[in-house]
């Protein structure tokens, strides 16, 4: 009985601690496109498959906005589509190398994959962007530091 509650306890602090790192980017401006606006509020509020036809428009509209992508590939994530994922973060890369976001979920989701080289080379790159740290270094780090 005492090893199932031990069981138990890991797994929601498992859970807890997944979660912990599964925020969004900041919003978008409000004076943005529409489609964009709508589709990153449904992220933020955990709607995960619902953001994600939205905010395929919203790339088909403007292809060029890093941060769309980045919204795009956390929805992808967070519904199982880790490859699909994956191309929108590096194309949000392509189009902002340094994007802050972009590296710190990327690198979480390379984490996840079992990508753990390539994750280490998006926190070499936060750390070099952040020397003095910031939110998306702690993000990446805070993923790492659960996977010791």
């Amino acid at each position: 009985r005492g090893g199932m509650r031990r069981v138990a306890y890991a797994l929601a602090a498992a859970l807890a601690a997944a979660q912990a790192y599964a925020v969004p980017p900041p919003p978008a401006d409000p004076s943005a496109d529409q489609a964009r606006v709508f589709g990153e509020g449904l992220v933020r509020q955990g709607r995960f498959a619902l953001s994600i036809p939205v905010l395929i428009e919203a790339t088909k509209r403007d292809p060029m906005v890093a941060e769309t992508h980045v919204y795009l590939a956390f929805a992808l994530r967070q519904t199982g589509r880790p490859d699909e994922a994956g191309a929108h973060y590096r194309f949000a890369l392509r189009l902002d190398p340094d994007n802050l976001w972009a590296l710190a979920y990327y690198g979480v989701m390379l984490l996840e994959t079992g990508n753990r080289v390539d994750a280490e080379a998006k926190l070499a790159a936060l750390r070099r962007l952040c020397p003095d740290g910031c939110g998306e270094r702690e993000e990446l780090e805070r993923a790492f530091a659960l996977r010791r």
